[in-house]
């Protein structure tokens, strides 16, 4: 396996990242909606993992910084690079990046059909404290609000009989 470098996500990923992103999702962002996330500015806060050998997007991670909170909005592993821990990398920088500026928490939704994304947001200290009825538009599917306190202040209560 090549070598796999972290960077921000630059306007000449965004083919291979639009591509990724209908790979893996079923309604997808558009190019041009990772084109204003990369002119976002501070609040936008977007990686991409590239492979070193061949210089494709092997991942790539989306979340946004606004006031005292991170929001994680989309994570995607191309097929070729799953089960590597680039989904893992890009989530502890994240997680570094969110505690530098002294985050008190990150959210997320995830669908509550994806086992294996909340599997590896419990591994990493996130737990569920909400669920939006049929928040997904293409299949009116639910999602959990998953919640990773940074510090104290950030705490929670988890949903009850929901696993943490």
């Amino acid at each position: 396996m090549s070598d796999v470098v972290l960077r921000a996500m630059r306007n000449e990923d965004l083919p291979e990242v639009a591509k990724l992103e209908r790979t893996v999702f079923t309604d997808p962002w558009s190019e041009a909606s990772f084109r204003n996330e990369i002119a976002g500015g501070r609040r936008s806060w977007i990686r991409v993992a590239q492979d070193t050998g061949g210089g494709a997007v092997a991942a790539y991670l989306v979340a946004w910084f606004v006031a005292d909170e991170v929001h994680l909005g989309n994570v995607a592993v191309a097929t070729g690079y799953r089960r590597r821990g680039l989904a893992q990398r890009l989530l502890d920088e994240m997680l570094d990046e969110g505690v530098r500026r002294n985050a008190r928490l990150v959210t997320l939704e995830v669908r509550r059909s994806n086992q294996a994304a909340q599997g590896l947001y419990r591994k990493n200290g996130f737990y569920t404290v909400m669920i939006r009825r049929a928040y997904y538009q293409d299949n009116q599917e639910d999602a959990l609000v998953m919640v990773k306190p940074l510090r104290e202040a950030g705490r929670i209560p988890p949903l009850k009989g929901v696993r943490p």
